[in-house]
């Protein structure tokens, strides 16, 4: 699972290209992750300790009004606080 600090540092995070070389079982700050193209699962992570898990995302409207599919951007979507974070 790749796990994205969206709001917060550990010093834990490593960079885009050393997460491409990974694929997997990481922190990081980049969004780009946060994708359908990904094949791993992503957890978006607040430091309140809220959180968006992607799996969840496609068919349920558990962080968004919207019926979620994978055509959706949803990095975009993240970047444009169009999900709630859910505890």
């Amino acid at each position: 699972m790749i796990t994205i600090h969206y709001d917060f540092t550990d010093g834990s995070e490593i960079s885009y290209i050393e997460g491409m070389e990974k694929k997997d079982n990481f922190n990081t700050h980049c969004l780009s992750f946060f994708s359908f193209e990904t094949d791993v699962d992503v957890t978006v992570l607040k430091k309140d300790g809220s959180m968006i898990i992607k799996s969840e995302l496609l068919g349920s409207s558990v962080y968004t009004n919207k019926y979620i599919r994978v055509a959706h951007n949803i990095e975009r979507m993240l970047i444009a606080n169009a999900f709630k974070f859910k505890k």
